[in-house]
């Protein structure tokens, strides 16, 4: 009966290591709540589609001759509609913005589908008011009908935009119909029309060009664990102590070994980079493109790094820097979005909204590599999320050395 002896003893390690055994359990757990939110929606049946709206509609002058802006009441109404089944959630996230920065917005898929509100707008919504009231009355219209098309614009490849667009064009229908109906209960004669365009240089792209860069950031966060247990490890050889005594910093000592790693991943962008076009990625730009990708892939380093220093501060040795690490790197790399989109989720602060996941570092260098591997965008159109994630990184490496330093090496003298 060895084998009991055997698991008696397996049992009483099992036992005694907690960390472990509450990571082992733990994990799956993280894993569960993840893909609920992502796909379950939290107990939610229904997510919002998330649109940007361009309203070119210069408006016109109603039967009362009052100045009327027909695009303004759509918008309005796409914001403030719910779901039919579900009137807490709402139809659409609404985002007002500029045609180029509906296009970027469209590239990044922060948003589904692009709706484009024409000039003549209210024009059609009148002619079709004025046309309508008079068939109603039994009158031969004198009046011109004038019509408009509504554009939506998409990612044709993209699952989110073609569940978006056909929402749109449902909802615009009966956008259309309820006017008439408001009127005299009548159907509606057709004066606004709907076209759905691609956007130019996305039609021909695979939803693995999208995760590539995905792939791209979940290896970069990968080497907070490696880098975690590395540190453990030398802490307990005494190897840093070693270094401390020698009157180095710990500053200096963290920052020196952020360098080689920092650089580390730089070289995975471009060899996973490599990888991806090999295995069929549609890569747009130039060695430009890669130069930028590199620092936006050493930002993401030390970002890594700096993470690495934390979880390195709560770990006892380097098999639970390991576990630590993956237990915190996986489910980031699920919320950065390197897998699949998640549910917009916003925050009002100081009178501006937030993605909530826009806290995290990786978030602004996965949207940055995507726009410069994949859409062959240039510095101008990254700059804002490469700062960002710099910063954030910045944050990061100062609190991974003021708790490293405080829990595994001491005080500074």
């Amino acid at each position: 009966m060895k084998f009991i002896s055997i698991a008696v003893k397996d049992f009483k390690e099992l036992v005694r290591d907690r960390r472990g055994l509450f990571f082992i359990l733990l994990f799956p757990i993280f894993f569960m709540m993840i893909f609920g939110f992502a796909f379950g929606g939290m107990g939610e049946n229904n997510t919002p589609h998330n649109i940007a709206v361009v309203n070119l509609d210069q408006g016109t002058i109603n039967s009362t001759g009052s100045n009327v802006n027909y695009g303004n009441n759509l918008t309005a109404e796409l914001q403030d509609q719910n779901y039919p089944q579900n009137n807490d959630v709402k139809l659409f996230n609404v985002t007002t913005t500029s045609d180029s920065n509906a296009k970027d917005l469209l590239r990044t898929r922060t948003v589904d589908a692009e709706l484009v509100i024409p000039a003549n707008f209210s024009d059609s919504v009148q002619s079709l008011i004025n046309n309508t009231i008079l068939s109603s009355t039994g009158q031969t219209s004198s009046a011109n009908k004038i019509t408009s098309t509504i554009t939506i614009s998409g990612d044709t490849s993209y699952i989110g935009f073609g569940v978006a667009q056909g929402t749109l064009v449902g909802y615009l229908s009966q956008y259309q119909q309820g006017i008439v109906t408001a009127i005299t209960g009548a159907q509606p004669v057709q004066y606004i029309n709907t076209s759905v365009q691609s956007v130019a240089g996305t039609s021909s792209f695979t939803e693995f060009d999208f995760l590539a860069p995905g792939m791209m950031v979940f290896a970069i966060l990968l080497l907070a664990t490696t880098v975690a247990a590395i540190l453990t490890r030398e802490v307990e050889s005494g190897t840093l102590l070693r270094l401390k005594i020698s009157k180095m910093r710990s500053f200096d000592l963290l920052f020196g070994g952020l360098i080689p790693w920092s650089l580390v991943a730089g070289a995975q962008v471009v060899i996973l980079l490599v990888v991806a076009i090999l295995l069929g990625l549609k890569w747009q730009g130039s060695v430009y493109s890669i130069l930028l990708a590199i620092v936006i892939g050493i930002i993401a380093g030390i970002a890594s790094i700096s993470l690495a220093m934390i979880i390195a501060s709560f770990a006892k040795n380097d098999r639970q820097a390991a576990n630590l690490g993956t237990l915190i790197v996986v489910p980031t790399a699920f919320i950065t979005g390197s897998f699949f989109p998640l549910p917009a989720e916003y925050v009002n602060l100081f009178g501006h909204s937030f993605q909530i996941y826009d806290i995290l570092p990786w978030t602004h260098t996965l949207t940055a590599l995507r726009s410069v591997l994949v859409y062959g965008s240039g510095w101008s159109v990254v700059s804002s999320d490469v700062i960002i994630s710099a910063v954030l990184a910045l944050i990061l490496f100062v609190i991974g050395v003021f708790l490293f330093s405080k829990t595994r090496l001491g005080a500074e003298s």
